[in-house]
């Protein structure tokens, strides 16, 4: 019987204290490309989480977008003679 491996998962924030306390130990040990390498990766985890999280944000401003649309719509159908202005020449 084949047993599951596990599958750990880090938070971001432990995610760069993991990546930091790396660097330190690479820095100590003079080995400058390990730490370069911490860095990279803590430069694309910070990146990954400001899209996910820009893409969050979006997400809410469409859907209150969406709404507000959805609104409008359905309070232009109760209310007469709603125009947009038109220039007299």
């Amino acid at each position: 019987m084949a047993r599951k491996k596990k599958t750990i998962t880090y938070s971001y924030t432990e995610s760069l204290e993991m990546l930091v306390k790396l660097q330190q130990m690479a820095i100590e040990n003079g080995d400058i490309n390990l730490a370069l390498k911490a860095e990279e990766l803590k430069c694309k985890i910070a990146s990954n989480f400001t899209d996910v999280k820009s893409q969050k944000n979006n997400e809410e401003l469409t859907k209150i977008l969406v709404d507000f649309i959805n609104d409008e719509q359905h309070n232009s159908k109760d209310t007469e003679n709603i125009r947009a202005p038109v220039d007299d020449e």
